[in-house]
């Protein structure tokens, strides 16, 4: 498969580039998983200008200028102009760092495919070294494929056994974003599968167990377990659970000690904590966040079940003192669609206030196990702190200590 990077196609989106705006990624398919049929890529973004662009057999990636990933939109047609599959439109921050092994989401079942190819966009400056691992229904690694992709291009590796292959988890030396392209048996439509799970390796592992009175919990030792520190700003903790648990009622208890404000912005947006299930689009419980000086603000936001590029949030005025350790407690009430975030101070209340959720499933929140190989019963994420040099206004939070996680799930009778 031929690479290469699309960038000219596209220069009257990057010159209407608003001041804010980040770099947005499209890769370009080239062809489908079987067939060989040459797909168009059409590229949309929210203030209505667009460009189509046609890859004759060529993968590429796009490079564009936009406020978010949430304005833009992407999708493949083919040579009558019907549309076939959406393509995943991503940020930089969306990327998985170098060496952690994502799981693809969505695949179809072995015999529903035709053909599978898998890939990855390589968003550093150095050429990438790939590998897909590919899992059968019994979650015993059957294959594993290794794949070069050149700098800041996709690469696409084609051909995959499929009668065997349930579920595949790529991995990559250098910042990646990985995908498969299944083509349907039967006249079917392709599926296009995307990267879940957390973009970091987990420091630490909880597993949910059952309870006496039927809840499924989890906790970290006592005191801190991440220092967010400039080599190591992000503290990711990831849950195992032992099956599916169809959720009503899910509540995290956590503590933070809030170091100084970011030296590149102060006012900017201080991660407090951050719990999705597989994915970040349709897949946050919550994702609490503190404003610094000139601003001081407290804000939750999440779209548990809501289609992407949605969600719902809500904010007050607090300041948050530096040098202090702040207990929370987030409680995501699935069954009555309400998410509650509760804060305080030497046990004396700081915030209390609520967002409108919209889980859908029967006011149910599924935590599904869906890692394979080492990531085997990997369910749910919990991540603290952002990463140096994120898109304003993410702050990094270097010098903040994040520790007593608890969870608690409650099921749907």
């Amino acid at each position: 498969m031929k690479k290469g990077v699309a960038y000219a196609a596209l220069c009257a989106l990057t010159l209407a580039a608003p001041a804010a705006a980040e770099r947005i990624y499209v890769p370009v398919l080239g062809t489908t998983a079987a067939g060989d049929e040459v797909l168009a890529t059409k590229v949309r973004v929210a203030n209505g200008k667009g460009a189509d662009l046609t890859s004759a057999g060529r993968a590429g990636l796009i490079a564009l200028e936009a406020d978010s990933a949430a304005a833009v939109s992407a999708w493949t047609v083919d040579r009558a102009g019907k549309r076939v599959l959406d393509v995943p439109v991503f940020s930089e921050d969306e990327a998985y760092n170098a060496g952690v092994d994502v799981p693809l989401s969505d695949l179809p079942r072995p015999r529903a495919m035709a053909a599978l190819a898998v890939g990855a966009a390589n968003l550093s400056d150095q050429t990438a070294t790939c590998k897909a691992s590919l899992y059968d229904a019994d979650g015993i690694l059957t294959g594993q494929v290794a794949f070069d992709v050149e700098p800041r291009s996709l690469a696409r590796k084609d051909g995959l056994a499929t009668g065997r292959v349930k579920a595949v988890q790529v991995s990559c030396d250098q910042s990646f974003y990985p995908f498969a392209v299944a083509a349907g048996t039967a006249g079917k439509q392709p599926i296009l599968a995307k990267g879940i799970g957390p973009n970091g390796a987990c420091a630490l592992w909880l597993t949910l167990a059952r309870q006496s009175n039927g809840h499924y919990t989890a906790a970290t030792v006592p005191g801190f377990f991440h220092e967010a520190s400039k080599s190591n700003p992000k503290g990711i903790v990831c849950i195992k659970a032992p099956a599916q648990l169809n959720v009503a009622s899910a509540r995290f208890e956590w503590d933070v000690y809030s170091g100084p404000w970011s030296t590149r912005d102060k006012s900017g947006l201080h991660n407090l904590a951050y719990f999705f299930l597989d994915r970040y689009r349709s897949g946050v419980i919550g994702n609490i966040n503190q404003a610094g000086p000139n601003k001081n603000i407290l804000k939750v936001m999440q779209n548990v079940g809501m289609p992407a590029g949605t969600n719902t949030n809500q904010k007050i005025g607090y300041a948050m003192q530096t040098g202090q350790t702040y207990h929370f407690v987030y409680t995501f009430n699935a069954a009555n669609k309400l998410a509650t975030l509760e804060a305080s101070l030497n046990n004396l209340p700081v915030a209390n206030f609520s967002v409108i959720t919209k889980p859908g499933n029967n006011q149910t929140m599924v935590v599904r196990p869906f890692g394979n190989g080492g990531l085997a019963g990997l369910a749910m994420t919990n991540e603290f702190g952002n990463y140096v040099g994120q898109h304003h206004p993410e702050e990094a939070t270097i010098g903040w200590k994040y520790g007593g996680l608890k969870i608690d799930l409650t099921l749907k009778p």
